[in-house]
């Protein structure tokens, strides 16, 4: 309750400064938000990118190019093994390609099982021909593929989610900002 003498100026005044405060108290929390999520963003990446982890997005540039072949076989792709490689080099494919997926997931992962049935299939027909592997191996392949589609479909609603969010609290601090503005001008 404002002091019985003071006018309507003094309380206009009065009430702009306190509501100026708020504002910019809010405006703090925004900026150190953002701030924080930033660093964090940044640590992330840094640690994933000294431990040569890609991502979905392949975004490392010091991967080798036949990694980023297969990991995006296994992300998006098909892993196959060609007809035209010897019988060895088959099975040392197949092996490259469980150990990349076994070590990219962990026992919780959605697709672990599905993945692991895949490589499995892959790993007792390698000597098979390519179409009798693929009829031999295509159930599981199919099972694998849902459940990577899934996991992708997720991320990337995610990700919109939080690009939402994110606009709307910058909206929200401009407006503040906006409001700051026209209060700290009618004070001069």
């Amino acid at each position: 309750m404002p002091p019985a003498g003071m006018g309507a100026t003094g309380r206009y005044e009065e009430y702009s400064q306190k509501e100026i405060q708020f504002i910019e108290s809010e405006l703090k929390d925004w900026f150190l938000q953002r701030r924080f999520a930033m660093e964090r963003n940044m640590s992330m990446k840094k640690a994933l990118d000294e431990n040569n982890f890609t991502g979905l997005s392949m975004a490392n540039p010091s991967i080798p190019d036949a990694q980023k072949v297969m990991w995006s076989d296994l992300v998006q792709g098909k892993p196959e093994l060609e007809d035209s490689l010897s019988s060895n080099a088959k099975q040392m494919k197949v092996d490259m390609y469980t150990k990349m997926f076994k070590d990219s997931t962990d026992l919780d992962h959605p697709c672990r099982v599905a993945g692991s049935t895949y490589m499995r299939c892959l790993q007792e027909n390698f000597k098979e021909k390519s179409s009798t592997r693929m009829m031999k191996c295509l159930p599981s392949f199919e099972t694998f593929d849902a459940c990577r589609k899934g996991i992708m479909q997720q991320q990337a609603s995610a990700l919109e989610n939080a690009l939402i969010k994110q606009d709307i609290a910058d909206r929200r601090a401009k407006a503040l900002f906006d409001r700051r503005s026209i209060l700290l001008d009618t004070q001069s």
